[in-house]
């Protein structure tokens, strides 16, 4: 299982050069509504929400048109930094990779103005980020053929794809939620 971080791709356009890619550890994922612990190596810890896509099945250079039978499921996910630690040990430490319960593609549809899925974020019941599939800069079909060049997808991978840049920071005793399409998808608590 890999854990695929796109960083930018919100709010860009198709004429930008294809976005960054990192990898996280598998220990990065942090799951089914568990706390994130904020760790003592760093001053400030930022969230960075996202939308994020489940791998369903095995394949390399995957083409465009046939990418969409690749992923799923979909969910909202938060992709921790740690300000001021250079280079992967900056995004890819345990529970960096914050997931959301995924829901069916068939279960979704567009709620945007946009055409998009849209997205939120709220701390303490406060709305903190709003966003949408549409302000992708690359979409998921595109971002599953660019990836798939370099590296095989397997089933249980997950994509995290983009990075706006505008995070949220993250204090302790906090309460996170995040709705995806209208439905909550994440809820849970920062120590």
């Amino acid at each position: 299982m890999k854990i695929i971080g796109i960083l930018g791709n919100y709010g860009t356009g198709d004429n930008e050069p294809m976005p960054e890619v990192c990898l996280m550890a598998d220990s990065s994922l942090l799951k089914d509504g568990k706390p994130f612990f904020v760790p003592d190596f760093a001053p400030r810890f930022v969230a960075y929400p996202t939308v994020v896509a489940h791998v369903c099945r095995l394949g390399k250079n995957i083409a465009r048109k046939f990418a969409p039978r690749y992923y799923d499921q979909l969910t909202v996910g938060l992709a921790v930094e740690a300000e001021g630690v250079a280079g992967a040990l900056g995004h890819a430490f345990d529970g960096a990779a914050i997931l959301g319960d995924f829901v069916e593609l068939g279960e979704l549809s567009s709620t945007g103005d946009d055409g998009g899925l849209a997205y939120e974020v709220a701390i303490d019941g406060q709305p903190r980020f709003s966003g949408s599939t549409a302000l992708l800069g690359r979409g998921i079909d595109e971002l599953i053929e660019y990836v798939s060049r370099y590296m095989t997808l397997k089933i249980g991978d997950y994509i995290y794809l983009s990075r706006p840049s505008q995070g949220m920071p993250l204090a302790i005793d906090t309460h996170i939620t995040a709705t995806l399409a209208g439905r909550e998808v994440l809820k849970m608590k920062v120590k």
